[in-house]
């Protein structure tokens, strides 16, 4: 099986019908009444495609084409940008055709030609795509969304550096702050250009509370530090004058 990014939102799958037929799955279930058995199937590669090249679900809709490529492999194309259109659709069922028995993709063509004259045609894109309205997609957005709150609050409670030009804006912050818990720091210099860099860590701070001393950091330092590494290459490069407790020390001073 193999995952190739078209664009940001579209990816195609390439497989072969045995790979296919690992998952319990059959050409034939895709025309199936019951679009379940092929939700389960979609999901299953979406997921794959998350794992072997990051790709995510952003959108409210997710559209797919099949077809069977020169080799005998089968391509799957599935993008979130929403359906292509009803005459994409039954141009992609006519290319089937040598997949599964004439009649039957005759008879598929014909009913969703019937269904495209009868129904509001966006009426007939969501009952032949997954939308946001299946559970089992909504499941799947969920997590996703979950993993991406998870990745920003783990970033948010990371090690934070900040630097200022003097020690007198520093001394007033650490005069200001009323924590009982242990705010773990240190303090660096920058000998050559006169500037403090301070280290602060989450350490036993609840999460809100991390927030709000930073957010008041930012008051009071020239400016918060965001370069990746900036910690590391502040241990090699310049002084470290306070150790440990730097704020609780320059508050009793």
């Amino acid at each position: 099986m193999e995952f190739q990014r078209i664009d940001k939102n579209t990816v195609q799958c390439r497989m072969t019908e045995e790979e296919m037929n690992e998952y319990g799955f059959e050409i034939e279930d895709f025309f199936s009444p019951n679009q379940e058995k092929s939700r389960e199937f979609l999901e299953q590669i979406v997921e794959r495609a998350e794992e072997e090249i990051g790709y995510e679900i952003e959108g409210g809709l997710v559209s797919m084409q099949l077809m069977r490529m020169p080799d005998n492999s089968i391509s799957i194309i599935f993008s979130d940008r929403g359906s292509d259109g009803i005459q994409n659709m039954i141009r992609q069922i006519q290319n089937l055709a040598d997949m599964i028995d004439e009649s039957s993709a005759e008879d598929i063509v014909n009913k969703l030609e019937n269904s495209a004259a009868s129904e509001n045609m966006e009426e007939f894109q969501k009952k032949n795509s997954i939308d946001e309205n299946d559970e089992a997609l909504k499941r799947h957005l969920k997590e996703i969304e979950k993993k991406k709150k998870d990745k920003q609050k783990k970033e948010a409670s990371g090690n934070k550096l900040y630097q200022f030009s003097s020690l007198h804006n520093l001394e007033q912050f650490a005069e200001s702050i009323s924590f009982e818990k242990n705010i773990p720091s240190k303090l660096y210099k920058d000998v050559i250009n006169s500037r403090f860099y301070l280290l602060v860590k989450k350490g036993k701070l609840k999460f809100n509370e991390y927030q709000e001393l930073c957010r008041r950091l930012v008051e009071y330092a020239d400016t918060p530090v965001n370069q990746p590494y900036a910690e590391q290459y502040c241990k090699e490069h310049y002084e470290c004058i306070i150790e440990k407790n730097a704020l609780k020390i320059l508050k009793e001073y």
